[in-house]
This record gives C-alpha cells, sequence and structure tokens, in this order.
C-alpha cells in the first residue's frame, strides 16, 4: 500500500474514518502514504514488513492491533515483476522471489 492502487484504497478508508496501517518493505513509501492520511486529518501508522516472512507479518500486525485496535478489514495489493523477460534472460533468484511475493497474501489493516 506504499504507492498507486494501494495508497489510494488506504486514503479512501481513512477518509471514510477508518484507522489505517500501511505495510510495505519500503519505509519511504509508506511514510508519505501515512503522512497524506495525516494531512488529511485521518489516523494511520506506517509498518515496514517483508510479505514472505512470516515471523515478520505477524510482529507487524501484533504491532497493528496493539497501536490501533483489532482489524476489522484486511487488503491485499501487492505484487512484485523484477524477474520480467525471457526465462533464459531472468536471474533465477530473482525470478524466485517475484513467485514468493505474488503467490503469498499480504494485508492491510483498515480498523
Amino acid at each position: 500500500m506504499a504507492g498507486g492502487i494501494g495508497r489510494e484504497i488506504a486514503l479512501q478508508h481513512a477518509r471514510e474514518g477508518a484507522k489505517v496501517a500501511v505495510l510495505a518493505r519500503t519505509v519511504t513509501a509508506i511514510e508519505e502514504t501515512v503522512s497524506l492520511i495525516e494531512g488529511e486529518g485521518g489516523q494511520a501508522i506506517a509498518v515496514s514488513t517483508d510479505i514472505i516472512d512470516l515471523a515478520a507479518v505477524g510482529n507487524a500486525l501484533t504491532r497493528v492491533a496493539t497501536e490501533l485496535g483489532p482489524v476489522d478489514i484486511l487488503i491485499n495489493n501487492h505484487g512484485s515483476f523484477q524477474g520480467f523477460g525471457p526465462i533464459w534472460d531472468c536471474d533465477p533468484l530473482v525470478w524466485w522471489r517475484d513467485v514468493e511475493i505474488n503467490r503469498i497474501p499480504t494485508v492491510t489493516a483498515v480498523l
């Protein structure tokens, strides 16, 4: 939910009164989204986490619940397309990371 469609989803929920936790690996992008929400009078927190690290996701959701309260809605909006092109030109480790990211759901908490 650091940019694009995810950012707009987070902003719209905040405009409608939801407390929003913005989760992604890119700290500066999620902090920017939180700043936009707060600039419009909403409540949000930025939580940096890697969605393919189950323990990190669990810790992130614990933080969300502690700081904002119980989670009512989870929004999955993510994707990675770094290993794009002919298979013989793609780095297998980059391609595999895309598979992990795109196949494992991630969430943004809306409270």
